[in-house]
């Protein structure tokens, strides 16, 4: 898993645990804040057309909401 997939994976959990990691893989200067954020991007963007397929694969409507929903971070604020 690279540095990146880790930011997004902790993201989904817990917004601020992923800054404080993009923090302490950048303070010892082996990689850069950009670099980190690029990959963490890159891997939620993949994760999310993931998703979409999956979601639009399902013939339930029911399934391919939660599939979707499934794919933001608990600590967004939902609407319902």
């Amino acid at each position: 898993m690279s540095a990146g997939d880790e930011v997004a994976a902790r993201w989904r959990r817990d917004p601020e645990e992923a800054a404080a990691l993009v923090r302490e893989l950048v303070a010892g200067g082996e990689l850069a804040a950009d670099e980190v954020l690029d990959e963490a991007v890159d891997s939620a963007v993949l994760t999310g057309l993931l998703v979409l397929q999956e979601a639009r694969a399902t013939s339930d409507p029911g399934t391919a909401a939660e599939l979707c929903l499934s794919a933001i971070p608990t600590s967004c604020p939902r609407s319902g």
